[in-house]
């Protein structure tokens, strides 16, 4: 799966992508760091905002909880 990252930096939009979901969180905490708003990653078409993302993608719970 690819995960697209998206932002609004100071001077414009910015975009990149990775292959994985740990790595596309990386990327999106790297780009707020550098001063990027509205920083959202896709997955297969759904955004997510980093918080949310890590919570699905990264760390999920346990099935049924």
């Amino acid at each position: 799966m690819i995960f697209i990252i998206t932002g609004d930096a100071e001077h414009g939009p910015v975009s990149t992508t990775c292959a994985t979901a740990v790595a596309a969180l990386q990327q999106a905490r790297r780009l707020a760091d550098e001063g990027a708003r509205n920083v959202l990653i896709d997955a297969s078409g759904q955004e997510y905002a980093p918080a949310d993302f890590k919570r699905l993608f990264v760390e999920p719970g346990p099935v049924g909880t």
